[in-house]
């Protein structure tokens, strides 16, 4: 329950409509509730609030009409510039980061404190009374309620100042390669736990290995689409009560298709109908239409490298923005070098195995994280010779036979690589070089 909830806040964030339309709701309230003050209290008779009187009611109509139509006209203005800048972000950084413009909170916070004003104002208008009833007596003053329409006024020119800073910031590579790194770090620290915290009922073994059986029930996805969320918990929990074990056949990031295997499942229970163990398998594993960066890692990194990519195309041609981008790889990369690898097999306390899962070894992330930038920086010496440098920095604090094993691997294509399309020999002589400092450092 807690991975769904989390997962849900995680698509709440992802929307333009979820913080605005809180704030509406807010804002309507709080005229509500300031204007029941201002009846059933009188605060211009207080010390120090006399300043807050009404002197005309009809002026104060006027003063919340302005407000009103001046907070939504700049309420579009925002949007267009959002607009603008998703555009220039898509045209630069790639479609799939439009999703991180999105879920910047001071965008979000900025249209939703107009509107917030906006729907204010009206409220208050609404109920701004006449100098006097109709039976004769007076009315009750509503100064309170507009006293703060004219301070959420000066609240959103605020905002507007630091709206236009947040875009100005928000489309620099710079800031957008570290605001990625930072979510591609989180995960990681999520995602592989250090070696204190580690569980001892689970334990990485090679799938090869395992002997499950032969009785096994085959359960197929129902609907196309990302792997985004897998409840772990609820899958061996599940297995666990029905005496049996499952074999996931996908990781966060897989894309199913509607006839692909999800999961088997070993030694089904024989009382439980097949449908409604597709079910269970099925309700634990949340599919979408596209990834996410909350169990998926590669998802973060296939982000920074398509900002690479892009900087070293032609019509760009950025080659500090890919070393930016292969920086930031690395060190996140690092952190996978440095933790131990993901378990796979779960036991119960009896020790008994209720969940097999499929994790991303360390070659499969170094290749999403290298294999683009390699293909289309192939013919720069410069792009190269980072790559090396980084694969050097990588060699330091590799132990592990098969990482090592996978970073040898990259180390010949890019060997490959350099040899077939470099031709300067300063170039050639340098990354010859590298590539032996490299090889040392790993065998």
């Amino acid at each position: 329950m807690k991975q769904q909830l989390l997962h849900l806040t995680d698509r709440l964030r992802a929307s333009f409509w979820l913080i605005p339309a809180l704030m509406m709701a807010a804002a309507i309230l709080l005229a509500q509730g300031l204007l029941a003050l201002d009846h059933n209290l009188n605060f211009n008779h207080l010390p120090g609030l006399r300043w807050l009187a009404l002197r005309d009611h009809d002026s104060a109509r006027a003063l919340l009409s302005t407000i009103a139509g001046s907070t939504i006209t700049v309420a579009g203005t925002v949007f267009s510039i959002t607009t603008v800048a998703l555009t220039l972000a898509a045209n630069q950084f790639g479609p799939h980061l439009v999703r991180n413009f999105i879920r910047d909170r001071g965008t979000q916070v900025s249209l939703g404190i107009f509107l917030a004003t906006f729907v204010y104002a009206l409220m208050v208008m609404r109920g701004v009374e006449n100098g006097s009833t109709p039976d004769g007596n007076p009315g009750r003053d509503q100064s309170l309620a507009v006293s703060m329409a004219v301070l959420l006024v000066l609240c959103c020119m605020a905002y507007l100042v630091y709206f236009i800073h947040n875009v100005a910031q928000s489309i620099q590579v710079d800031n957008v390669t570290f605001s990625i790194n930072r979510q591609f770090r989180r995960a990681l620290e999520h995602l592989y736990p250090t070696e204190e915290s580690r569980d001892p009922h689970n334990c990485r073994t090679d799938l090869r290995e395992l002997k499950l059986g032969d009785d096994c029930l085959r359960v197929q996805t129902d609907c196309g689409g990302y792997v985004q969320l897998i409840d772990r918990q609820k899958l061996q929990r599940w297995a666990t009560e029905n005496d049996c074990c499952i074999q996931l056949e996908c990781h966060p990031g897989t894309f199913l298709n509607h006839w692909s295997c999800m999961a088997r499942v070993f030694d089904p229970p024989r009382d439980i109908d097949s449908e409604e163990i597709a079910g269970a398998i099925r309700g634990a594993v949340t599919v979408g239409p596209q990834p996410t960066a909350e169990q998926d890692i590669v998802f973060s990194i296939r982000q920074l490298a398509q900002i690479a990519v892009r900087a070293l195309s032609p019509g760009v041609n950025d080659p500090y923005t890919a070393y930016s981008c292969i920086d930031r790889l690395i060190d996140g990369i690092g952190v996978v070098l440095q933790r131990p690898p993901l378990p796979n097999c779960f036991h119960d306390s009896e020790q008994k195995l209720r969940l097999v899962t499929r994790e991303l070894d360390f070659a499969d992330v170094l290749a999403a994280a290298l294999d683009e930038i390699r293909e289309y920086g192939s013919q720069s010496a410069v792009v190269m010779r980072h790559l090396l440098g980084a694969l050097i920095e990588l060699a330091d604090i590799c132990n592990r036979k098969e990482d090592r094993r996978a970073l040898l691997h990259s180390l010949e294509r890019l060997t490959e690589v350099s040899e077939n399309l470099v031709e300067d020999k300063f170039d050639v002589v340098t990354i010859q070089r590298k590539i032996t400092r490299a090889r040392n450092r790993l065998n």
